[in-house]
């Protein structure tokens, strides 16, 4: 993204003296200013900042990159500056414009965020005009930020939720980098509030430099409760609607309309990814991802625990008191896919759906698409490891799973991958089992990440080949 700010007098004076105090030093510096909310929805940008010249004319004199802090008051919003580079050669802001065709004029906004399209623009415009630059952009774009969430329950779970997201686009064997460019939330998080969606951070990614109308476009040929449960939701192109897509939004009732999608494509195949859940923080137990191979017909549901750090690390599942219901649930879902089964299906290393995923209990999420670490176990494994004497070494003999005395597990390369490749997953799977499942992640207060990959599906030799960037 790229954004343009124009300094007034003592902000263009007061940038001059950050860079004399600390650039003699060499030292990083950061520079903080306030603008209007409204202007910076995102909060990651390769930053233009115009400052006057001597006859009044604003001209882009240095670039950055800004990242969106806390909301000050009066609906305005503070944001950070850092990287901050000089251009040798400072270029009037009017020459820049003028380079735009005028459709990108149009959605050129004078000062803050610009739109994806015409950000693109003014990005390969400067580097035309200004060709000496290109190495401190590059150093910009590729200064990424942490995000530390601390200790609160919602943020905890934005942070399980990106995880999901990104584990479903690697079960589908796609590269997504787009998902590394996510804005976390500037306003503090609080537990009793529905958290954000995970996908709603990311960028729209449709190429377009205007929104479609959610008032038109798609949604004029849906049902009236069709466009209440897409009134909170970004809108899709109209060629992207797919006869898939009504069929799982019909899955969510007018009370889960809590809900993110967006859908990617590559080598053929397209992945429908949806972001949702309806509860607050303080009542929501945990995440569930349900991955459907449409063209396979096959399911794996993953149900996120998490690790406590102020136990070392450890998973105790004798002090979770939602634990019992869940296996229960599952022990129901496995039974279910087993007498599905049939010997023409396809063979698989493991046909249950059902697995846990132990979560690393780290608290500082990355700007990259790396993963939370964990360990993956299907749900009879899980069960089996509770009746090991290897892990009842807790307190008082309690069973507690951790890195340090359970004795196997997938971990995230291992297990996406093998789903991907389809050697665990059930089969024979039908689309109204999945809508079940969906369902009864909601009725259990569960954040929910739903996949559903469809399209051509080529051997695994020819998969390999295009990870590799082959054809």
């Amino acid at each position: 993204m790229v954004a343009i700010i124009k300094c007034r007098d003592d902000e263009s004076e007061y940038l001059g003296l950050l860079e004399r105090l600390h650039q003699a030093r060499r030292h990083d510096w950061e520079w903080t200013f306030t603008r209007r909310r409204d202007q910076w929805s995102k909060g990651s940008h390769l930053l233009l900042i115009a400052s006057l010249d001597a006859h009044g004319r604003f001209r882009i004199t240095r670039v950055g990159k800004s990242v969106r802090r806390r909301g000050a008051k009066h609906q305005e919003q503070q944001l950070s500056v850092t990287h901050v580079r000089q251009l040798r050669r400072p270029l009037a802001l009017d020459e820049l414009l003028d380079g735009l065709t005028p459709s990108q004029r149009r959605h050129h906004v004078e000062e803050g965020q610009q739109t994806k399209g015409t950000g693109e623009a003014l990005r390969a415009l400067l580097l035309r005009l200004r060709p000496e630059v290109t190495e401190a952009v590059k150093l910009i774009e590729g200064a990424t930020e942490p995000w530390s969430f601390g200790s609160s329950r919602a943020a905890q779970e934005v942070a399980l939720q990106r995880d999901a997201t990104l584990a479903v686009t690697r079960m589908a064997g796609m590269q997504v980098p787009r998902l590394a460019e996510w804005d976390p939330p500037a306003e503090e998080l609080y537990d009793d509030r529905v958290p954000p969606l995970f996908l709603d951070l990311v960028g729209e990614g449709n190429g377009l430099d205007e929104p479609l109308d959610r008032s038109g476009g798609f949604q004029q040929e849906l049902s009236a409760s069709s466009d209440e449960i897409l009134s909170e939701q970004p809108a899709l192109e109209d060629h992207l609607v797919t006869h898939d897509t009504h069929t799982m939004r019909g899955w969510f009732s007018d009370e889960t309309n809590h809900v993110a999608w967006r859908e990617f494509r590559e080598h053929g195949r397209t992945l429908l990814v949806a972001n949702a859940n309806r509860t607050p923080a303080e009542q929501l137990l945990g995440c569930d991802v349900i991955f459907y191979n449409v063209s396979r017909h096959s399911l794996v549901l993953v149900q996120y625990k998490k690790l406590d750090a102020a136990r070392g690390g450890y998973y105790y599942p004798n002090s979770d008191g939602n634990l019992a219901k869940e296996l229960i649930r599952m022990r129901s879902l496995d039974r279910y896919a087993e007498m599905q089964a049939s010997l023409g299906d396809e063979q698989r290393l493991d046909a249950s759906p059902s697995w846990i995923k132990l979560c690393h209990p780290r608290s500082v999420l990355p700007h990259t698409t790396e993963m939370i670490h964990g360990m993956y176990f299907s749900r009879r494994q899980f069960e089996a490891l509770r009746d090991d004497g290897r892990l009842k070494d807790g307190r008082q003999g309690a069973v507690r799973f951790g890195y340090k005395n359970v004795p196997g597990y997938l971990d995230n390369t291992l297990f996406t991958r093998l789903v991907e490749t389809g050697q665990i997953g059930t089969t024979g799977t039908s689309t109204d089992l999945v809508r079940q499942q969906v369902i009864r992640s909601f009725h259990g207060r569960r954040n929910l990440v739903l996949a559903a990959l469809s399209g051509e599906q080529p051997p695994q030799a020819k998969r390999n080949a295009q990870r590799r960037g082959g054809y």
